[in-house]
């Protein structure tokens, strides 16, 4: 049975805005990879999460089934990135982290790609899983000596999720 060990092979993107794909059921490679998107794997710490959860259901069974009927209706996700902030000579560097999520009420996409190397671009036929999201308050740690300096972000579902989404040309 062949089998990968779970180390180095996710790789999560921001793709900032309300609408920065064309078909998001069918990303292509250069809006997961366009100018304003950042690759976000270097900072994403182990603890973070976005994944779909339990959708909302209905009971209903008609008078001549003898059992009940629950039905799925409206998909839900949730998730929280917590992200290593990125310091140098005392000073957050361009790329830290938490100037992209500095606020509550930033909409954008999270793309996760698992399988290959973090650090492997994109390409078609990649299967990514997508997220539309709006970030909440974050919540940056220092002062407490429990580890490295590390941003949480709270992030609230936006209407759109699609799971083993395949990444076209």
């Amino acid at each position: 049975m062949p089998r990968i060990v779970d180390l180095g092979v996710t790789r999560w993107d921001w793709v900032p805005g309300n609408s920065p794909f064309a078909n998001p059921l069918a990303p292509k490679v250069s809006e997961i990879s366009a100018a304003t998107a950042v690759n976000l794997s270097p900072y994403v710490v182990t603890t973070s999460s976005m994944n779909a959860v339990a959708s909302d259901t209905v009971n209903e069974r008609s008078i001549a089934e003898t059992a009940n009927v629950v039905v799925p209706t409206v998909g839900n996700y949730e998730g929280t990135l917590t992200l290593f902030r990125d310091y140098a000579d005392g000073e957050p560097t361009d790329v830290d982290p938490f100037d992209l999520f500095k606020s509550a009420g930033i909409v954008g996409y999270l793309v996760r790609r698992v399988g290959k190397p973090s650090t492997t671009a994109y390409a078609a036929g990649d299967i990514v899983d997508i997220f539309k999201v709006m970030t909440d308050n974050p919540q940056a740690s220092g002062g407490a000596g429990d580890g490295y300096l590390k941003v949480t972000v709270p992030m609230l579902q936006q209407g759109f999720m699609s799971l083993a989404t395949p990444v076209a040309a």
